[in-house]
């Protein structure tokens, strides 16, 4: 069953294991502003409150400024229920990662009452065998065959967008008021008011035209329904077509 969406991310934190480089944090945190996330959690990093972290990650200060540190990773997930170590390795002593494609859908459903955390290694090595142990799912974020390693903080703004996008926010986020695109009756209005005008601008079909006229209204049509034609650019075509018709007429 496809989980509910849910409308807040406030029980996802972001867990930065061993991160050596404060470009990477900053740019980490700037990544969870960016999808809406705020809790960082930071295990034996390097220093998160430098200008070399606020600078990359200047959007996102409040999220560096109350960033939790951490010695060991035990402690970080402490209250977590759901912890996923991300990692693009494998082997017989780490076992197989799930994709995170199909780990999003455990996140919603235990995002709902209780903690989780996407768990990040440091720039070099990701997570050693025993942090991977320490999580309770192992996911991978799938890539191409040539070139398997992110960035940290790339995977950072992967990971928290594959759970960002399944939320109520991220589907209103182009949703459209009703009564943003015309009606039917209203659009065939428009065409015709664009034939109207062109056949007067001496447009026309039949022998030796190649039925030009139509020609030109099917791909204003095509055009129109392609990019989606919303009222307020009705309006100002049927202005423009209006001011049109008035010069011709005046002409004649």
């Amino acid at each position: 069953m496809k989980p509910s969406m849910i409308t807040s991310l406030k029980n996802l934190q972001v867990i930065l294991v061993r991160a050596e480089n404060p470009v990477n944090i900053g740019q980490s945190a700037r990544a969870m502003k960016n999808f809406g996330l705020s809790k960082l959690l930071l295990v034996k990093c390097a220093p998160h409150r430098v200008d070399q972290a606020y600078t990359p990650g200047w959007k996102a200060r409040k999220i560096l400024d109350q960033a939790v540190v951490y010695q060991r990773l035990e402690e970080a997930i402490n209250q977590t229920t759901l912890a996923v170590g991300l990692t693009c390795r494998k082997g017989d002593r780490r076992g197989e990662p799930r994709s995170l494609i199909e780990v999003v859908s455990q996140i919603l459903d235990t995002l709902k009452h209780q903690k989780v955390a996407l768990v990040f290694g440091n720039e070099k090595n990701g997570l050693s065998n025993q942090e991977i142990a320490k999580c309770h799912v192992m996911a991978t974020i799938p890539v191409g065959k040539e070139y398997s390693s992110l960035n940290l903080s790339h995977a950072v703004a992967i990971s928290a967008f594959s759970v960002f996008s399944q939320t109520r926010q991220a589907k209103e986020f182009l949703k459209r008021k009703a009564g943003f695109y015309p009606k039917v009756e209203e659009f065939e209005a428009l065409m015709d008011d664009f034939y109207r005008v062109l056949e007067m601008a001496g447009y026309r079909n039949g022998p030796g035209k190649v039925d030009m006229l139509d020609k030109i209204l099917f791909r204003l049509e095509h055009y129109f329904k392609k990019t989606g034609l919303d009222k307020r650019e009705l309006c100002m075509f049927k202005a423009l077509l209006h001011r049109i018709e008035q010069k011709i007429k005046k002409v004649k």
